[in-house]
């Protein structure tokens, strides 16, 4: 997936800030700062956790990239990525979800897909898939 920032429509809460209450934007946010309330963003947004951030609140988002803390729910609209920095204690909901090596994930999510269908996993209980025995052909 290729997504494309338009810098000027970048807005940027710097380390050191703080904003409580809800937060809401049309394009794309960086935050390295401090969110404590939900976050809501419109279609087509892009929502990017520098490490030094922290979000305490519910995010709903097109596509999020967490590089730093989230503690909430997430529900995105296209994809949720956790870098190997990054940490979520909160459930996500999202088409496309990429947790790399190094991250932290505790919670729930769940995966739907365009199409309807639906897949349910929880990171704490999941097990790699084992193959189903099939029985030998007939002769």
């Amino acid at each position: 997936m290729n997504i494309e920032i338009q810098e000027t429509r970048v807005n940027i809460i710097s380390e050191g800030t703080s904003i409580q209450g809800e937060v809401e934007f049309d394009h794309s946010i960086r935050v390295h700062g401090t969110l404590l309330g939900n976050v809501k963003a419109r279609e087509g947004s892009v929502l990017i956790l520098g490490e030094s951030a922290v979000v305490e609140g519910n995010i709903h988002a097109d596509t999020l990239f967490v590089n730093g803390y989230v503690k909430g729910d997430i529900e995105a609209l296209s994809k949720v990525q956790i870098s190997g920095t990054g940490r979520v204690i909160g459930n996500i909901r999202a088409p496309i979800i990429n947790i790399e090596f190094g991250a932290f994930f505790e919670g729930r999510c769940e995966m739907e897909e365009n199409h309807g269908m639906k897949s349910k996993s929880t990171a704490s209980r999941s097990e790699p898939s084992r193959p189903q025995p099939t029985s030998p052909p007939s002769s």
